[in-house]
């Protein structure tokens, strides 16, 4: 293959991409308008765990917010083309495009533990310790008090997630088809969570609400590590070393959570262990000489 070819993006992924930000666009248009002005504005729906919500959507009395949301969340959808297409397809990584890259990886990683401590209130109606929040507050359950701030959290995780693993992929002239697919797949589901509001500690997956939530959130978790780890395989076949004990903590870290969530513990704090691990490790990828033993593609 030609260095030409090897800079030139398939189009398969934009097609991707394009699809999945007009199936999101009708299914926001047409099948969730009245869902999320109307159902979710009854206090059955607004009660979670026995407490009523004042407001789940943000947009109780300002309907007006949510074609805003719905153009917002698409453009932020189609951004995933630019990411692969500026990045991982780039002839060269300028200094622009990694100065955006590691603005967006800090702000990521900053955002995601800041929401994790913001201040909730209990089911009884008293505020929330950090006990509480270390134990079974979730940032989906934090997004019944702040769900405008939830919306910028699912945007911003993805975003500069996914734009940094393809940043890796290109710095160190690594790809994978199937990396990218799986992260755009991620990146695209956490959209499903932050539109479905949490049900609350219970689960019960007879309800499209709680299905779509727990759906989005999964696929969100497990196809965005799976980039990173990919890679973090194919460089450890080749060259062992620090990737391999990369992947190795990665790994664990990653198991842990899947051992917290099977034995019932899960929080914003326990679910933002795995995610401030992957900001760490791209940073280190990225923006470090850590990795740099071998050549790499500046």
């Amino acid at each position: 293959m030609s260095e030409i070819e090897k800079r030139t993006m398939p189009k398969g992924y934009a097609l991707l991409w394009i699809v999945i930000t007009a199936v999101y666009g009708i299914w926001m248009t047409f099948f969730m308008r009245n869902t999320v002005l109307v159902s979710y504005e009854t206090e059955a729906q607004r009660t979670v765990d026995g407490y009523l919500q004042t407001d789940i959507t943000g947009m109780i009395g300002r309907h007006w917010l949510y074609p805003v949301w719905v153009v917002v969340s698409c453009l932020a959808l189609i951004l995933f083309i630019v990411y692969i297409k500026k990045v991982l397809y780039a002839e060269s990584l300028g200094k622009v495009t990694a100065v955006i890259c590691l603005i967006l990886l800090i702000a990521g990683c900053f955002y995601i533990n800041w929401y994790g401590l913001l201040d909730v209130t209990k089911n009884d109606g008293t505020p929330a310790q950090f006990i509480d929040k270390v134990t079974y507050i979730t940032a989906s359950m934090t997004g019944l008090e702040y769900p405008w701030l939830f919306r910028g959290w699912g945007i911003l995780a993805s975003a500069s997630i996914f734009l940094n693993t393809m940043y890796c992929y290109r710095k160190y002239d690594y790809n994978s088809k199937l990396g990218v697919i799986l992260g755009s797949i991620g990146s695209a589901a956490i959209f499903i969570t932050v539109n479905c509001p949490s049900y609350g500690e219970k689960k019960d997956f007879s309800v499209p609400r709680c299905l779509g939530h727990w759906a989005g959130a999964a696929l969100f978790a497990v196809c965005c590590a799976a980039p990173l780890v990919i890679f973090l395989i194919s460089k450890a076949k080749k060259e062992k070393g620090r990737y391999l004990g990369g992947l190795i903590a990665f790994c664990i870290v990653l198991l842990a959570l899947a051992v917290f969530i099977v034995l019932g513990y899960k929080s914003a704090i326990i679910e933002n262990i795995p995610m401030t691990a992957a900001y760490i490790l791209l940073f280190m990828l990225n923006f470090t000489s850590f990795f740099d033993k071998e050549k790499t593609i500046a």
